[in-house]
């Protein structure tokens, strides 16, 4: 069964779950792509359709589609501008080769010229481009570290494609490093049972000019992933190849990673990314909206930065919101500032702090609002009636400050940055799962601290 046949009789089904009118908005012109490996291709008009799909129509098809053919299918929603862009780049020529491995390719996108440099990154950028000009050389490893979406894996891989566009001859290979443990743990399997996968591995990840290693934090706790990429990492080194990593956080601050890793990943050097000022975010919008085509006002990207304060994922998601609302309202004039605040109504991006809070004053509050002693959320106390006001003192002050790991840890009467990582989990997991009390608590402790 083909796509089109597949979608004619899921059509039929879903046409009686809808209203006219809501079935005339959220089905007319969707297209069926394709369907293989149980996996059903759906364009739609726009990021709206897709929000609503996700929400209110995936569990429909899925159940239809059993019903149908009697497998588990499962829908892929795409928009018809990520159609077009897929078209137009399989119709370019690739700018340079990349590794054979479909995991391992890097994104043609992420180049030194698309990536916008500000005062919060620029040290970050500057940093990438010695390393991409001298590489095995001057900074290795090289280290970007910040938070989600904040352009940590578009610097990295930019390196990459930078030395391939010098010499396409040259082996660079990216690996996440889930996705390196992963193969470890696979090739260790299958040479338990005769094969020769370990040689293989060893082959693939020590024979490289470049190694992009993204999200090494993940290598947490794992103890024999860490062993194996010790000694990648010491064969790399001593070949004068380069190595280049991304995290979340510094490698001192990194769970249970052993002290041999950290001391080599701190031969190198760190440079963090920070999230974009009002300046870099218009920049981005600027150029984003370029690339998408997208006819905007300057003054209304520069409202847009003002309301998304977070990361460029953030900054993508709202002008992908605002060119669908404009597309919705049949707007063909430039988009201004009204039309972007209409399109933005209700939604919160922001995530600033309106002013310092030190961790002495979170102890405090804290403390009052339990009705406990500071002295004893600082001691070694487990009993629960400070345990609970512990870990929410060392999750406040991880979300409303710029202190290290170690940092609060050292408030908090000496603790060890692990035990500061599992209280802030623990309570930012409470906080996920909507758990109405951990809920409550840590939204009237941050409007009394912000107050």
């Amino acid at each position: 069964m083909d796509a089109k046949s597949l979608w004619d009789k899921l059509d039929e089904e879903l046409k009686n779950d809808f209203t006219q009118v809501s079935y005339r908005t959220w089905f007319s012109n969707v297209k069926p792509i394709k369907f293989e490996n149980n996996k059903l291709t759906i364009q739609l008009p726009s990021p709206l359709h897709v929000d609503y799909w996700q929400k209110n129509i995936t569990s429909k098809v899925i159940e239809y589609s059993f019903q149908i053919t009697g497998k588990d299918i499962t829908p892929v929603l795409v928009t018809e501008d990520q159609v077009n862009d897929a078209k137009q780049e399989q119709e370019q020529k690739q700018p340079f080769p990349v590794a054979d491995d479909e995991n391992n390719q890097l994104n043609p996108k992420y180049t030194f010229d698309k990536f916008v440099v500000g005062k919060p990154n620029m040290f970050a950028q500057a940093a990438a481009l010695s390393v991409a000009e001298d590489p095995g050389t001057t900074y290795n490893p090289l280290l970007i570290y910040g938070g989600v979406g904040l352009g940590k894996t578009h610097l990295m891989q930019a390196i990459g494609n930078y030395m391939l566009e010098q010499d396409p001859s040259k082996n660079v290979v990216f690996i996440t490093s889930e996705k390196f443990t992963n193969e470890f743990v696979s090739a260790v399997k299958k040479d338990s049972n005769g094969g020769n996968e370990m040689e293989k591995f060893k082959e693939k990840y020590r024979n490289v000019d470049l190694l992009l290693v993204d999200d090494i934090q993940f290598f947490s706790s794992k103890d024999k992933t860490q062993e194996e990429f010790f000694h990648t990492f010491n064969d790399l080194h001593k070949d004068g190849k380069q190595i280049v990593m991304t995290s979340d956080r510094l490698p001192n601050e990194i769970a249970k990673l052993q002290d041999r890793l950290i001391s080599r990943f701190n031969w190198g050097l760190a440079v963090s990314i920070d999230e974009p000022d009002v300046a870099t975010r218009t920049k981005i919008l600027q150029s984003k909206a370029k690339y998408a085509k997208i006819s905007i006002t300057d003054e209304a990207l520069e409202y847009l930065a003002e309301k998304v304060d977070s990361n460029v994922r953030e900054l993508e998601s709202a002008l992908s919101r605002v060119k669908a609302y404009s597309k919705f309202q049949g707007t063909k004039a430039v988009i201004n500032t009204q039309l972007v605040e209409d399109a933005m109504n209700g939604l919160d991006y922001s995530t600033k702090i309106d002013r310092n809070v030190d961790i002495n004053e979170i102890l405090e509050k804290v403390a009052s609002y339990y009705n406990v002693q500071v002295k004893d959320i600082k001691g070694k106390k487990r009993f629960k009636e400070i345990v609970g006001p512990r870990q929410v003192a060392m999750y406040l002050s991880r979300e409303l400050t710029n202190a290290s790991l170690p940092k609060i840890g050292k408030a908090f009467g000496g603790k060890d940055h692990t035990t500061v990582i599992h209280a802030y989990d623990k309570i930012k997991k409470a906080l996920k799962n909507n758990d109405p009390q951990i809920k409550d608590e840590v939204g009237d402790l941050k409007t009394e601290l912000l107050r």
